[in-house]
């Protein structure tokens, strides 16, 4: 019996395997028909990745924006998202300060409020929405194109693939059998590959792994990182915790959690990713918690869940608290990164300048 069932899924997935073909073939019919366009005299930078779920674009977007700030100061940024699930991704918007997350998407709203001077676009059709909303003229500008890699309709200067370490090709199948957007044959079109979450239990077989995409790919630059997890709101009080989050790759967040809270009696609750929150599902989530246990999310769901006011006074009525998990980026060998960075901004100057 122990050995039926994996010889049953292996069966399966050849006598569907032929979904999967139709889809590459589809996809790769729509990738050759795109002709890429310039978004003007910008300096566009993509980070992307080859699979479905999360990979820590989030994250590492901010971690970009941290670095382009602090090495790059007199150069605007602009976040151009398509706003997955967003109720404006469809005509396009401008992500202000008091945009509200269903409108625009947890993530860019979660990228406003960490950096209120950088210029948040999102629009189905990018290239529409940029036209239309940028306010940024007469200056360096970088663009960030957020889960840009299969967004092949935008020129980009530079192409970042994040991988996670720990499932870097799922079952190695595309969509519909299994993660994958495209094939890793793909890394041909970029220019770094990040493996992303990686831990001491997956770190040798990753390298492996990336020393193979740096024989197979001699033009692609391989970093590797971790993700530090951080106590962002909250305290650490109580006896239980409850971890309830709608993000791509819940079983991280909760080793992250337990990381964080120093323990492992956290029971998870989850909720598809990008999931729109209803009131009335976290007070239903409220009246199932036993005594003496607080709440723990990601900052991606508390931008939604702090809009609910009512939800909010139950929380103190009971006494119960919520501890916000923030998560960033340590990356390895930065300064090849940032070699990479500067050759690259160098080349964006020189187009640019006059003659």
């Amino acid at each position: 019996m122990e050995t039926f069932f994996p010889f049953l899924l292996r069966s399966l997935l050849w006598i569907f395997s032929p979904l999967s073909f139709l889809y590459q073939f589809l996809f790769y019919l729509n990738q050759t028909r795109i002709q890429p366009n310039k978004l003007g005299d910008v300096l566009v930078v993509s980070v992307g990745n080859l699979t479905v779920g999360g990979t820590g674009k989030t994250p590492f977007v901010q971690y970009l924006i941290r670095h382009i700030k602090k090495h790059y100061k007199d150069y605007a940024i602009t976040v151009l998202s398509r706003g997955y699930g967003a109720a404006f991704s469809k005509q396009g918007a401008i992500v202000e300060s008091d945009s509200l997350p269903d409108e625009v998407g947890d993530e860019p709203k979660l990228h406003k409020e960490a950096f209120p001077d950088v210029q948040v676009i999102i629009g189905r059709d990018r290239i529409a929405s940029f036209q239309k909303h940028n306010s940024i003229s007469g200056k360096k500008h970088i663009v960030i194109l957020d889960d840009g890699f299969q967004h092949r309709k935008i020129q980009r200067d530079l192409d970042i693939v994040l991988m996670d370490a720990n499932h870097p090709l799922g079952n190695g199948w595309t969509i519909p059998l299994g993660v994958l957007r495209e094939n890793d044959s793909s890394l041909k079109r970029a220019d770094f590959v990040v493996f992303t979450k990686i831990t001491d239990k997956t770190d040798f077989e990753v390298r492996k792994l990336g020393g193979l995409y740096s024989k197979r790919f001699p033009h692609l630059s391989v970093f590797y990182s971790r993700f530090e997890g951080s106590l962002v709101q909250g305290k650490i009080s109580a006896k239980n915790y409850r971890l309830v989050t709608g993000v791509g790759n819940p079983k991280f967040v909760l080793k992250t959690a337990e990381d964080c809270l120093g323990t492992k009696e956290i029971k998870l609750h989850t909720f598809p990713d990008h999931h729109r929150y209803k009131e009335e599902e976290l007070f239903t989530i409220l009246s199932d918690l036993s005594t003496n246990t607080d709440l723990v999310t990601t900052e991606k769901d508390w931008v939604k869940w702090k809009l609910f006011s009512k939800f909010k006074s139950e929380l103190e009525r009971l006494g119960i608290g919520v501890v916000v998990i923030g998560i960033e980026i340590e990356l390895e060998n930065t300064e090849n990164f940032n070699l990479r960075w500067e050759s690259l901004v160098s080349s964006y100057e020189s187009k640019i300048s006059p003659a």
